[in-house]
């Protein structure tokens, strides 16, 4: 009896594992919403690396070997350190945690690399990273609400930029939608990563870098608008 109930035991747990693998949602798999008309090409860190005098907005969304586990914001811009929010994350949580302050990386913000890396180290798919050009103003005006907060006679209303685990993506969702406008549209806010990475698709990004496993990056961007046909004029 005993072998029998261990039998059935294993068994059950060897259905639950594969039809749990088999049958995982579709949209919880590696960077599954990439448009298949956008065009990829190979490229490496240098390529990716920030420029100089250049402002951008990145959002990250990060996949597991299961299910979509993370999203961070990165804004770079001149003549300010680059800013990065981990809300609800654990980059540099126990080896460095006087560098956090309210899920802001506050000392040595990662570049892509450095953050590539530690999402590998937690056994990660691949890494989306949705990248806009910005102005210098737009940066300044972001990175001082992420920064400094905002309290409830803002127009945007009040913000903190820290956040309790599990709603990375719903706090980044929302940071966007009150706060950049100006830059897209964000009009509801999402708990899944891949649900905001379905959105970001949409709202025109400049680029988005795509890292699966250890391949090196490779950056999509949409294709060319077709050209406006316009009405002949009338004789």
């Amino acid at each position: 009896m005993y072998i029998i109930l261990k039998t059935g035991f294993i068994v059950c747990c060897w259905l639950v594992f594969a039809v749990g693998c088999a049958y995982l949602p579709y949209p919880h798999l590696p960077a599954p919403h990439l448009p298949d008309t956008w065009d990829g090409s190979a490229a490496d860190f240098d390529t990716i690396a920030d420029r100089p005098g250049e402002a951008r907005l990145q959002v990250i969304i990060a996949y597991g070997q299961l299910v979509d586990n993370h999203a961070a914001l990165r804004l770079v811009g001149p003549g300010r350190p680059v800013m990065f929010w981990d809300p609800g994350g654990g980059y540099n949580k126990q080896t460095a945690p006087h560098t956090r302050w309210n899920d802001l990386i506050v000392e040595d913000p990662p570049n892509l690399q450095t953050y590539l890396a530690f999402r590998r180290s937690h056994f990660d798919t691949a890494v989306e990273i949705f990248e806009w050009r910005i102005t210098e103003k737009q940066a300044n005006r972001l990175y001082d609400v992420l920064r400094h907060g905002t309290d409830g006679d803002h127009p945007a209303g009040s913000f903190r930029s820290e956040t309790t685990g599990l709603f990375c993506s719903k706090a980044i969702s929302d940071f966007l939608g009150r706060f950049a406008g100006d830059i897209l549209t964000i009009s509801d806010t999402y708990f899944w990563p891949n649900e905001l990475a379905k959105i970001l698709y949409t709202q025109a990004p400049d680029r988005v870098i795509l890292f699966r496993s250890a391949d090196m990056p490779v950056i999509y961007r949409p294709p060319p608008a077709p050209p406006q046909v316009s009405s002949p004029l009338p004789e």
